[in-house]
């Protein structure tokens, strides 16, 4: 099977953030909420068991989606989407989404759009190489039409 540029980037981006999340965990596994509950950083991230469960909920499933170039386009834009709106809260609060403690939250901030900028940018790549998204996502309509037609 030859992987797409989708396929690999979000191979790596997804596995880079599996291994950062378990790290997060096991450098700050609590479960504590609120201010001032005990956070440890990996490399710029505000971690805590929360942090770290977040992540691994987003990023886990990418290593599946890596599987098929259209569920790796359709992943990337999506994930950018969903890790990239914490991003922007973080900017103005310390605590993200009411439950996330973010004591160094510009920095989180940071890392978070940077990461879906880069998600973004990977899918735009593949999305180019294939001649525009509707190319991009073919597999995906293919097995719409078939189910339809089995239906």
């Amino acid at each position: 099977m030859k992987w797409s540029f989708a396929q690999i980037g979000l191979l790596i981006i997804a596995a880079f953030h599996v291994i950062q999340a378990v790290i997060g965990f096991i450098v700050e596994p609590s479960f504590a909420t609120g201010p001032g509950a005990p956070t440890a950083q990996v490399l710029g991230m505000d971690y805590n068991g929360w942090h770290a469960v977040a992540g691994l909920a987003l990023f886990a499933p990418g290593l599946v989606f890596a599987m098929r170039k259209s569920w790796s386009v359709l992943y990337l834009l999506i994930a950018a989407v969903v890790g990239g709106l914490p991003g922007i809260w973080a900017f103005f609060s310390h605590q993200v989404a009411f439950f996330f403690t973010f004591p160094n939250n510009t920095t989180d901030a940071v890392v978070h759009l940077v990461t879906a900028a880069v998600m973004i940018a990977v899918a735009a790549i593949q999305i180019r190489l294939d001649g525009g998204l509707r190319n991009s996502l073919s597999d995906l309509h293919k097995g719409h039409q078939a189910s339809r037609k089995t239906g």
